[in-house]
């Protein structure tokens, strides 16, 4: 909550900023003016600036690295139904704003849709990797939903880069951002059903717990294999326009340069993350559905709890789960007229042919993702991420570094050490500098009668030499607000100054 907290908090600052700043170039902020008043600023580079801030702002919501560290924490602390109204709704808020302000403030702007880019792929692989060396259901599934959501954002860069021929990233952005809510939806309330029955969400622990629920292992196996984008499901689809987007715009230019050798690995990663999906997925369920408990005691108290939930949750699960294969054997049919619905808000002229989904190419691509999915989970996950306990028998390990972590190496120390030292230090200096600004003085305008001369109180508060015996104001909800309306006042000076700058 507190690391949450922190970073929605920073967030939403940055963002707000940002529109101040948004406002102040473009003089507005409604949506159907931003395109032609984005077109006519005179300064880019101030222009990138605000919507770089902006874009921390929402890239926070949305779990973009490096700002995603609150997401695996908090997935994994939150209820479960909560947990699935983070996954599909709150990401896809901060997706959503990423969109908003590419579409029409960043409408075709290479730059942007670069830098957007390797965000996102930093995104899509490290969430990927992250889940592959987990050992705990619930926090795999919140890397993997950081992961989906670097899927997304390299589609929305697609956008900006392919210019005005964007529409197979735009209705692949689309499609991933529906696909991606219906695929989490059902894993996580099999999460939480299970850590109902169980109290657990380590693998080792629920090692075996749907080997006689079948009804449960379909429901399951399903959304994995939609969200590894194997083919005759929904995320296969998806994940196909995001990557052909990618395999146009290399078919697009002349020769082979360094632009083209990074989209070349760009298109690899995409692939290679779309292999540690399957890899990670297949992982989990061979661990609750096919294999069995190290503790014989454990798999007779999970065998014997045939009723794992009542009967309308898992009526609801199933008709979501069916509908799954169902929009990824009829793309054309049904998802396409859904993506079709993206092309207005995103400025798009939409696809002036249909896509052969099912084309040797497209299979092609996917073939190949699914290849390192499998070289990965038999080589490396197997190989790798197991080894046996005392009683010989085999049990997942995590190998991850616990030192290796964003917020505990940079976040935490800056926000905890740094940044206060840095304040006090500065606040030490200029009441060092007050008091040799008095002194100056006392020499220069007394110097003839200092006799004369009456010295103040002495009070060493705050300053460089002493320390006071009692604060003035004591920490508590006077001085918090006290330091709101301080920077209301800040804030509104600025506002005010700033509008009259601009109007003469």
């Amino acid at each position: 909550a507190n690391s949450y907290l922190a970073f929605a908090v920073l967030g939403g600052l940055m963002t707000l900023m940002g529109l101040f700043m948004l406002h102040n170039i473009l003089g507005t902020l409604e949506m159907d003016e931003l395109v032609n008043a984005a077109a006519a600023a005179p300064n880019f580079a101030y222009l990138l600036v605000a919507g770089l801030l902006v874009l921390f702002g929402f890239g926070v919501k949305a779990g973009m690295y490096p700002l995603h560290t609150w997401l695996p924490q908090s997935y994994v602390a939150a209820p479960g139904p909560a947990t699935a109204l983070l996954s599909a709704i709150l990401s896809k808020a901060g997706i959503f704003r990423i969109l908003v302000i590419t579409a029409n403030v960043f409408l075709h702007n290479f730059t942007w849709g670069m830098i957007l880019l390797v965000l996102a792929v930093l995104t899509m692989v490290t969430g990927a990797v992250l889940a592959v060396f987990s050992t705990n259901f619930k926090r795999t599934l919140a890397c993997s939903s950081m992961s989906q959501i670097g899927f997304i954002l390299v589609g929305i860069a697609m956008q900006a880069i392919l210019g005005e021929h964007n529409a197979i990233a735009v209705q692949g952005s689309f499609l991933h951002l529906l696909n991606h809510s219906m695929i989490k939806l059902p894993l996580f309330m099999v999460a939480s059903i299970i850590f109902i029955c169980m109290k657990e969400f380590d693998l080792n622990k629920i090692r075996g717990f749907g080997r006689r629920k079948p009804l449960l292992a379909i429901i399951t196996v399903i959304p994995m294999l939609g969200v590894a984008g194997v083919p005759l499901f929904n995320g296969y689809v998806s994940k196909t326009l995001i990557h052909e987007s990618m395999v146009e715009y290399l078919a697009m230019m002349p020769e082979m340069n360094f632009l083209a050798v990074f989209f070349k690995i760009v298109e690899g990663l995409f692939l290679f993350a779309g292999g540690l999906t399957l890899a990670y997925m297949t992982k989990i369920f061979v661990a609750v559905f096919v294999e069995k408990n190290t503790d014989s005691a454990r798999q007779a108290e999970m065998d014997s709890k045939k009723k794992f939930a009542s009967v309308p949750v898992i009526i609801a699960l199933c008709i979501l789960v069916v509908a799954l294969p169902v929009f990824g054997c009829m793309p054309n049919l049904l998802m396409d007229p859904i993506a079709a619905m993206g092309d207005h808000f995103a400025n798009s002229h939409g696809m002036e042919h249909a896509v052969n989904y099912f084309s040797l190419t497209n299979l092609k691509g996917a073939g190949v993702s699914l290849a390192i999915g499998v070289i990965v989970y038999f080589l490396f996950v197997r190989g790798c991420l197991m080894k046996k306990n005392e009683q010989g028998q085999r049990v997942y390990i995590d190998v991850w570094p616990k030192w290796l972590s964003i917020e505990d190496l940079i976040y935490r120390p800056g926000l905890l050490k740094v940044l206060p030292f840095a304040g006090a230090f500065c606040a030490r200096i200029a009441g060092s500098m007050v008091d040799w600004i008095i002194a100056f003085f006392r020499k220069i305008l007394f110097y003839k009668c200092p006799d004369r001369f009456v010295a103040p109180l002495d009070d060493n508060f705050g300053t460089y030499n002493g320390k006071a015996k009692e604060r003035p104001i004591k920490k508590g909800l006077s001085f918090s607000l006290l330091l709101f309306g301080g920077g209301v006042v800040f804030a509104l000076a600025y506002l005010i100054i700033a509008t009259v700058i601009v109007r003469f």
